[in-house]
């Protein structure tokens, strides 16, 4: 549902950019205002000559930008559960084998209300620890647990990978789109034609690469917060459980 409502807003958005630019062009004075009717065209109001295609590589490019927006918010939701008290986090707390059942149903109680990914890790953890006593082996289960968590996490970014490899190529279409229809035309003689489809089909890639390297920025930021979350998971609960559990 998410992902539809992030395409139909990115539909929206890319079908109002192109029709201010097809608007603003159709009011514009190309002897008198050069420059804005040359950006209008590059920006893709020219419509029926090929323009269109800048219209799908917005959609793309604002389809990746909520898609990674709403994946940052999910990661700043999860982090609100290091702040939760799940554990405590007084270096002097010290956890016997019989307070870890305890912290299981503390958690079991929570997760009624909300579950985070840290709860249902010290919740496995806990798990885990009540069946084989071992540190060693908890430790490996919260490191196994963290690497589906990861996994999980790009899964869930399959769309965004998908649609940042969809961007530059929208743009590479268009010029071989521009390029073939200028050649159809060639034979007529129409200079100014065969000139206008070339510009618009060079066109297309300029504005897709622009808009490329923009988003590549957001989707990089993403993967470090990511990764960043899963670093920082990892060393709550080491730190805050498994090196305060009296093992003896």
């Amino acid at each position: 549902m998410k992902n539809l409502r992030n395409l139909s807003l990115a539909s929206g958005i890319a079908v109002l950019i192109t029709a201010i630019c097809t608007i603003g062009l159709g009011l514009t004075d190309r002897e008198n205002s050069a420059a804005l009717y040359r950006t209008l065209i590059l920006l893709g109001g020219d419509v029926k000559n090929g323009g269109y295609i800048q219209c799908f590589t917005y959609l793309a490019f604002f389809w990746t930008w909520f898609e990674v927006k709403e994946k940052l918010r999910v990661i700043a939701r999860e982090r609100k559960a290091f702040k939760m008290n799940l554990v405590p986090t007084s270096e002097k707390h010290v956890f016997m084998p019989s307070d870890i059942n305890n912290l299981k149903f503390k958690l079991i109680e929570f997760e009624k209300k909300e579950k985070y990914v840290l709860s249902d890790l010290l919740k496995k953890a806990c798990t885990k620890y009540r069946t084989s006593g071992s540190l060693s082996e908890l430790i490996d289960i919260v490191s196994i647990q963290i690497e589906v968590s990861q996994e999980k996490s790009e899964g869930d970014q399959s769309v965004i990978r998908y649609l940042t490899w969809v961007i530059p190529s929208i743009g590479f279409v268009g010029t071989v789109l521009g390029i073939s229809q200028a050649l159809i035309v060639a034979n007529s003689g129409d200079m100014d034609k065969i000139t206008s489809l070339l510009g618009v089909a060079f066109d297309t890639t300029l504005i897709a690469l622009i808009l490329s390297i923009i988003i590549m920025w957001f989707v990089h930021q993403l993967q470090e917060e990511t990764d960043r979350f899963h670093s920082d998971l990892k060393e709550f609960v080491i730190e805050n459980l498994i090196n305060k559990i009296e093992n003896s």
